[in-house]
């Protein structure tokens, strides 16, 4: 199995629990503890690329770069340098340097299980591993904010994680606005096959029209994608996009401070 795919028997799963898996994300979603105000907040827009391929290393953080803003990197700390459906998976030396330029890098697990399916001891050893990995590369990052991976979630996972980051970004397409729960972020994909440019330009004039923050995630970027992945010229003009909108473009960790720092970035909740 290439890391990244799910188990072969989940790939065609019965009905049933395709419909509990469905379940019991939007019982999670629903269930919301950890709220953020974005009152007051400038509209954001924020790139993050799972998983970290070797060309979302390169060619991604390039594009990036060449706006002078930075992007949040989710590395799964067990497929550093293996093959995947979304190509060759980032060196170390690749996440070493993502650090330096200045680059988020988040929590992605770090065998990349579906954490709604493994007990709360078995993701917390994900979690210390993949933090004590990314230690051995460099010792001044931390890992803040995690993403789900395959974007699966239930309420144990949830609420276990969202203690343990300081956000935890799904799948679940939306713009962050008002509210925002801060264990279940929505993010829209950034794929060449959806969305368009006029797709692209339409999210990022609602996060302006509703003072929200946008998240996109996508894996490789290259010419030829996979089909989680996105050409150099669509990440180019999402980011362009974004630019001439006016949005404050920053990683997670850098929204997070933004919203805060602002009159209406206040906790709705109590936070544990």
């Amino acid at each position: 199995m290439m890391f990244g795919e799910r188990p072969q028997e989940l790939n065609g799963v019965s009905l049933p629990l395709k419909v509990r898996g469905k379940a019991e994300r939007f019982i999670a979603r629903s269930l919301r503890s950890k709220m953020l105000a974005l009152q007051n907040t400038p509209p954001i827009v924020t790139f993050t690329f799972d998983d970290v391929p070797v060309s979302a290393c390169e060619i991604g953080a390039e594009i990036l770069a060449n706006h002078g803003v930075h992007g949040t990197f989710y590395v799964a700390g067990g497929g550093c340098g293996a093959a995947s459906p979304v190509g060759r998976l980032a060196s170390i030396e690749h996440i070493r340097t993502l650090a330096t330029l200045g680059h988020e890098i988040g929590c992605h697990t770090y065998s990349h299980p579906e954490v709604s399916r493994i007990g709360t001891d078995a993701l917390d050893d994900e979690i210390n591993r993949n933090r004590l990995f990314i230690r051995t590369i460099d010792s001044a990052i931390t890992l803040k904010n995690f993403a789900y991976p395959f974007g699966e979630m239930s309420v144990r996972a949830k609420r276990y994680l969202e203690r343990r980051f300081d956000s935890c970004r799904t799948v679940h397409p939306g713009i962050n606005s008002n509210s925002v729960d801060l264990g279940s972020l929505k993010a829209c994909p950034l794929e060449s096959a959806a969305p368009d440019r006029a797709g692209i330009s339409a999210l990022v004039a609602e996060a302006v029209r509703c003072c929200g923050w946008l998240i996109f995630y996508s894996h490789d970027v290259a010419e030829k994608p996979s089909k989680y992945g996105v050409t150099p010229d669509l990440l180019e003009w999402a980011v362009t996009s974004a630019n001439r909108a006016g949005c404050a473009i920053t990683t997670i960790a850098g929204a997070l401070e933004l919203i805060r720092a602002t009159a209406g970035g206040r906790r709705t909740a109590a936070q544990s």
